[in-house]
């Protein structure tokens, strides 16, 4: 009698061998908490206690609340920190181990979440555990035309001011500087590319100014001045390429690359590098 009594004193009732399970525990303090009284992330899919959540008519939890107010545009997630994305991504399971910079992180979230004209309202209809979505879409784009404008690569032509350079991410400046013969060898950081870039398009600006001007002074009848500085393959574009070896500047940067020999000289063409007029 005395030693089961020895054991009862000693023994807690409270104590549970087993841990807790991590489908009961909030993914954001890792707390404890009722089964009846957890809110689901409709997006993440992840459980949160009360205390997290702060607002029970919600049907997202805050980081996802977050990223769903920038509509996923990406120059609104460029704005985001680091650590935002990367708890956007770790809620979603996604590993970011091997990303190196932000665009990286920027490119996993759209993979997620593509950019698209559809509006998404989503309405929590019943408060307690269970969660009802009404979801309405704009279906005036096709998937074919979204897939187009994501896989087109970024040109010169796309831009119609100095502005909106500031908008072009890294892969597509480069796309735009090695499609123009531009070497970007040695740029370390986005604000170099930005500077080439912006030079080229000014380039490029006064060049079709000076075509503009000559053909004005010179009058529509004659069109010597237009010709001289129009390639002389197309005849559209001004002359804004160097063959080399030869070094004769007969084409624009489209003609140029697609030339075998020199139209002059007929040597063999080793690159056509764009040129900067002065």
């Amino acid at each position: 009698e005395n030693s089961s009594s020895w054991r009862q004193a000693y023994t807690n009732s409270g104590y549970s061998s087993s841990p807790a399970s991590p489908e009961h525990l909030c993914k954001a303090c890792g707390g404890q908490f009722d089964t009846e009284r957890r809110n689901v992330c409709v997006d993440c899919r992840k459980q949160f206690c009360g205390r997290c959540w702060v607002r029970p008519e919600l049907v997202l939890c805050h980081t996802c609340q977050r990223f769903h107010g920038t509509q996923f545009e990406r120059s609104e997630l460029m704005r985001l920190k680091v650590k935002e994305l990367r708890d956007y991504l770790h809620l979603h399971e996604i590993p970011t181990q091997t990303c190196r910079e932000k665009e990286e992180l920027v490119e996993l979230v759209l993979g997620q979440h593509p950019p698209s004209s559809s509006k998404i309202i989503l309405y929590k209809l019943l408060s307690n555990t269970n969660t009802n979505i009404t979801i309405f879409q704009d279906t005036s784009s096709t998937d074919s035309e979204e897939t187009l404008v994501h896989s087109r690569r970024a040109s010169l032509s796309d831009l119609s001011s100095v502005q909106d350079i500031e908008g072009l991410s890294v892969r597509q400046l480069k796309e735009i500087l090695a499609r123009n013969f531009v070497n970007f060898k040695g740029c370390c950081e986005k604000w170099e590319l930005m500077e080439r870039v912006t030079r080229l398009f000014n380039d490029q600006k006064d060049l079709h100014n000076l075509v503009s001007n000559t053909t004005t002074e010179t009058g529509t009848g004659t069109g010597i001045g237009q010709e001289e500085n129009l390639c002389k393959i197309c005849m559209d574009s001004p002359i804004d390429c160097v063959l080399l070896e030869c070094g004769h500047m007969v084409t624009c940067s489209k003609c140029g690359k697609r030339m075998s020999e020199c139209p002059i000289c007929r040597q063999y063409v080793v690159r056509a590098v764009h040129v900067f007029r002065s």
